[in-house]
């Protein structure tokens, strides 16, 4: 008898741990949904987005977040750009200008971000945000 209860103890340990997941799952799907959607309408942005909701979501620290963010916003990049080619809406002398600088910004960044605290990481990157936010609303 005690068997057949840690038996159903176990059955619904299993159930509830699947169905975290799957909801886990479809969490970050939406992360990514709302992400792509700001990537896509804004031109940029997503990333923005996704560090924090990736952080809250999927519980990644700041470092985890960033990271995975850049991978995320390669797809979106690659989804978004494939759009635009498609319209000519491309000017490549600056692509390839800003493209330059961008590399050579992305190799110092990264150095810099793999020797920094978590919470060095958080502040700085708000304080980006704020910035930003307050550059557009001047500007």
């Amino acid at each position: 008898m005690f068997n057949i209860i840690i038996a159903k103890n176990e059955h619904s340990n299993n159930v509830k741990e699947k169905t975290k997941k799957i909801l886990e799952i479809f969490e970050l799907l939406g992360v990514g949904l709302v992400a792509g959607f700001i990537n896509g309408f804004f031109g940029a942005g997503g990333g923005l987005l996704l560090v924090p909701m990736l952080s809250f979501a999927a519980k990644a620290d700041a470092k985890k977040a960033h990271a995975t963010t850049l991978m995320c916003v390669l797809f979106m990049c690659i989804a978004s750009s494939i759009i635009y080619f498609t319209k000519g809406q491309y000017d490549w002398k600056l692509i390839l200008i800003c493209g330059i600088g961008s590399v050579i910004g992305s190799l110092v960044g990264t150095k810099l971000l793999r020797k920094l605290k978590n919470n060095i990481i958080d502040i700085i990157f708000a304080a980006i945000l704020v910035i930003a936010g307050v550059c557009m609303l001047v500007f």
